[in-house]
Order: C-alpha cells, then structure tokens, then sequence
C-alpha cells in the first residue's frame, strides 16, 4: 500500500505535510510556501473522486478557494500572531532596546549607517548626517522598522559602544 495512494488515508497523510509546511511558512513569512500547499492538498482531494478531468479540475478549484479561504480567516488572523507573539518578541525587543543606546556612525558609498550592536544598520535621511566623521559616536534617537534616527552625542554621555 502506498503512503500517497489517492485514498483516504494518504489524503490525511497529504493534510499532514500541507499543515507542516504551512506551519514552516508562519517563521518565514513567504506565503509561497502556503499556497504551494492549499494547492497540493486540493489537487489531491480531487483525485479521490473517479469522475472525468473537467469535474476534476472543477472539484480542485472549489477545494482551493474553501482552504485559501479558510487560511486566510483561521490561520492568518489567529494561529500567526500566536506565533509571532510567542516566537520572534526577542527580535522586536532588541531592535527597540538601541532606542538611547550609543553606536558609531559610517557612512558607505554615501549612505548612512550606526554600527551597533555589532551590525551595521540603516540610518534615517536627513542633512544633519553631514556633519558627522566616519567613527563618530552617535546617541540612537528612534528605531523604526530596523531604520535608526540619529543625534549627535553630548560630551557627557560616557556609555561606551557594544
């Protein structure tokens, strides 16, 4: 007996590689993975039914809409941000702990850059960044979207650079 034979069975097996890869898909956030998988399990559905290709084809599409649908109200507005919340709010937090750190300011191929935390990262536009020297230390006013906005550092400010 084949694992994927068109039977009921192998269509559990099939709903069972489907819900894994979309589970995989919730860290990477791509949705190819996820679509690539409501087509698989639909695709299968209608080969469990032995009737001519173009009731097949037409079972296939119903199947697709009802599980994209089903993703998209389930899946996407609940078990994700479950995900998210529980998974990735160590990386939200340490973009958001540079807010007051000190880093260096760089600037590669004109563009402006903090190195801090032992990355470089993106700084805001704006003319203020002229002033500053390769190396300088720079107080990190804001972090949005992993984008810095920069100011100038006091001569009081003494925390040394991470």
């Amino acid at each position: 007996m084949e694992i994927l034979a068109p039977t009921l069975q192998g269509f559990l097996w099939v709903i069972a590689m489907g819900v894994t890869i979309v589970i995989a898909d919730a860290f990477f956030e791509t949705e190819i993975l996820s679509t690539g998988a409501q087509l698989g399990i639909s695709a299968y559905f209608s080969l469990l039914f032995d009737i001519e290709w173009k009731w097949r084809v037409l079972i296939c599409l119903g199947c697709w809409l009802v599980v994209t649908a089903l993703f998209y109200t389930v899946w996407k507005r609940f078990v994700t941000p479950l995900i998210r919340r529980g998974f990735t709010s160590g990386i939200k937090e340490s973009i958001h702990s540079a807010v007051g750190s000190i880093g260096e300011y760089r600037s590669i191929e004109g563009k402006a850059f903090v190195y801090w935390n032992g990355d470089l990262w993106p700084v805001a536009p704006a003319k203020v960044h002229e002033n500053f020297k390769k190396n300088d230390k720079v107080r990190i006013l804001a972090s949005d979207n992993g984008i810095f906005t920069i100011t100038e550092l006091n001569t009081d400010d003494t925390e040394p650079v991470p």
